[in-house]
């Protein structure tokens, strides 16, 4: 969108896309005001003709009546819709400048089917040029994850849009741990005659690997307790040095999956048949996993079981549907038949194809029958608890990142223009 704005906020550089530059020294009574347009603060109502008062890149205040204080940078919004950042759900944003490209694909470790210890913030290019892209639809944080050809693909991470290093641009490492149910893992391993090469490989396999994790966090749980008694037997004066326990050899790949068995983070599953979908509640059942479902093309199938399970789904994207044999039998009424159950959903753009296409898939649920705020929602809100970043992103509130979108028109109309969008680093 010729024209857009951004503001990065880190040592107060505000930058106007194909303007100017100005720099503006950091203090640290620099103020930020947005006035004047509709704040949609997605938790907490609308606010016509309202004002975000920003201190250090946080929300100070929020509301019709806020006094702005002398000297503060006053951005108007007069006739405008104010939302809080968008966040795509699922990406390889930052591991990749462009598909197709050999050696340019730095997210899909496609050397095992379990690849849990993978960590895409080790992958994470803080210059990449499609970043400033997704900032363009309104993106000002995504979940980058690894790519989906294995059972178990890795680690992800919530990272906003902008920073110098991973470290500025990172909100919560690790999210979840990732995995692939059905054709993904299966033509990729079967084609080279291992395992898994069919369903029933697929859930023997991913079984085994969380029987592996388990036993495990067993044998550590198993040598704290011991060295907990040897110490004490130290601080007595009856230690036997030859009988100190020695810890269990380590095992990256199963230490890594600790967090998802003890219930800690979830586990994000692919699936998009009906079939594959149950398997993967099956397993999660089995093991008391947390999980949130991915893509999920018939989740609208078992949407009663995934509300009773309080299991989330990130649809979609949804432009693809019905071009894969997995899709074949997609609806575009997923989302808003999910909703209806009772299931939270997120949108995603699914892969650096389609960047800025986040508003669309929202657009397009909407358009077969999901609520308009249910969509808002999903596109901030929703994804924000679902990672576990609710209290710092997702919705105007005081307190949180002042991560801000403004739009001249309906948000989710695909002539709209952004006027500008505000991204703070940490």
């Amino acid at each position: 969108m010729k024209g857009t704005k951004y503001i990065t906020l880190f040592a107060c550089i505000i930058l106007m896309l194909g303007l100017c530059s100005f720099l503006y020294p950091r203090a640290d009574d620099q103020v930020v005001a947005i006035r004047g347009g509709k704040l949609v603060t997605i938790t907490k109502g609308d606010i016509d003709k309202g004002v975000i008062l920003i201190k250090e890149g946080k929300i100070a205040a929020i509301g019709k009546d806020i006094a702005i204080p002398e000297g503060a940078k006053v951005i108007d919004a007069e006739g405008c819709i104010v939302l809080p950042g968008l966040i795509d759900s699922f990406t390889n944003l930052g591991t990749v400048e462009a598909e197709g490209i050999s050696g340019s694909k730095d997210y899909d470790e496609a050397t095992s089917p379990i690849t849990p210890h993978m960590r895409v913030i080790d992958a994470l290019n803080p210059e990449s040029k499609l970043l400033s892209v997704a900032r363009m639809s309104g993106v000002t944080a995504a979940l980058s994850a690894p790519g989906e050809g294995n059972l178990l693909t890795g680690q992800s991470a919530l990272i906003r849009l902008t920073g110098n290093s991973v470290e500025e641009m990172v909100v919560k490492f690790p999210v979840a741990v990732h995995g692939s149910m059905g054709e993904a893992p299966k033509l990729r391993y079967g084609g080279k005659g291992q395992a898994p090469s069919t369903r029933m490989g697929i859930a023997a396999l991913l079984r085994q690997t969380f029987i592996d994790a388990q036993d495990y966090l067993d044998k550590l749980t198993s040598y704290e307790e011991k060295l907990k008694e040897y110490q004490q037997q130290e601080k007595e004066g009856k230690a036997d040095p030859a009988k100190k326990p020695a810890p269990p050899a380590v095992d990256f790949k199963l230490k890594s999956l600790i967090p998802i068995i003890k219930g800690e983070l979830p586990l994000i599953v692919r699936a998009n048949r009906m079939d594959d979908i149950l398997t993967a509640l099956r397993i999660a059942e089995e093991f008391k996993l947390k999980i949130i479902l991915n893509h999920g093309a018939d989740a609208h199938k078992v949407a009663a079981q995934l509300a009773a399970g309080n299991i989330p789904v990130i649809v979609g994207p949804l432009t693809p549907y019905r071009q894969t044999v997995e899709t074949s039998q997609a609806t575009y009424e997923n989302a808003a038949l999910l909703n209806k159950a009772g299931v939270k959903i997120a949108f995603q753009t699914g892969s650096v194809n389609n960047v800025k296409s986040l508003l669309y898939e929202a657009g397009l649920a909407v358009a077969h029958g999901l609520p308009y705020d249910q969509a808002l929602r999903a596109l901030t809100i929703n994804p924000a608890e679902m990672f576990g970043v609710a209290d710092e992103l997702g919705s105007l509130e005081v307190g949180k990142w002042a991560d801000v979108v403004i739009f001249e028109g309906d948000p989710l109309n695909p002539q709209t223009h952004i006027k500008m969008v505000i991204v703070w680093v940490k």
